[in-house]
């Protein structure tokens, strides 16, 4: 039987990556050099290649946040989601987000992204716990460090099973839905892995597991979501 529901963000929930997105209205609203735009589009492709320059790619995101306040930058969270994160919200991750809830399962957001970026939108899905990367913060300013690991591969899984043995439950009554080759690790030990829209290199791995493949559209009718529920409640049953 699931427990817990574990879900990546970008491109999992979302069609969108907000790291790539946060910077782009940043630079927009003046908050950030022009520049940083194609630095991000850099920092994009060496994540899909699984070859993220942890330190360099941390400094770089949480440059604005330097010597800002809390309210300050969940102020300006809530603006980048609702003018540039909101619409690109998978339907189906709503009813599948939705169902687990309904079904009492408790749902969590595990992702590398900043927990500032990332609360709005675990909201606005109901999920119940949101795991993150950790800024710094010293006197109520973030320092433009971070507090603990940078959430990626490993530093997920290592998240995830802590999760688990506080709330003592195996990673066997664990589902996880994710898009990206640096969550293998994670998708490796859950009881359910579930990969949404992924890239080649992702699939190949999938498909030799035979790892629930789905293909999530903004536009869809939810035509793939009566298959997810049929075979969670495979599982829970």
């Amino acid at each position: 039987m699931i427990e817990i529901a574990i879900f990546d963000m970008d491109h999992t929930v979302l069609d969108i990556d907000c790291d790539l997105s946060w910077k782009y209205f940043l630079a927009d609203e003046g908050l950030a050099p022009p520049d940083h735009r194609a630095e991000a589009e850099r920092f994009f492709d060496l994540y899909h290649r699984g070859e993220t320059p942890v330190d360099e790619y941390v400094e770089f995101q949480l440059r604005e946040f330097v010597n800002r306040s809390i309210e300050e930058m969940k102020t300006i969270a809530d603006r980048h989601f609702e003018q540039r994160v909101r619409k690109y919200i998978f339907p189906q991750a709503r009813e599948v987000i939705d169902d687990f809830n309904r079904r009492d399962i408790a749902t969590t957001m595990l992702t590398g992204t900043n927990r500032i970026i990332a609360e709005p939108i675990a909201r606005s899905l109901g999920i119940n716990r949101v795991i993150a990367t950790e800024p710094e913060i010293k006197n109520g300013r973030f320092s433009g460090r971070i507090s603990g690991p940078f959430l990626m591969k490993e530093a997920k899984l290592k998240s995830a099973s802590d999760l688990c043995a506080s709330e003592n439950i195996e990673l066997e009554r664990v589902t996880y839905y994710a898009d990206s080759i640096t969550d293998v690790a994670l998708l490796e030990k859950v009881r359910y892995p579930v990969v949404i829209n992924p890239r080649e290199n992702l699939r190949t791995i999938a498909e030799a597991n035979q790892w629930q493949i789905e293909n999530w559209q903004l536009e869809a009718k939810s035509a793939s979501f009566p298959r997810v529920r049929e075979e969670i409640g495979k599982v829970l049953s």
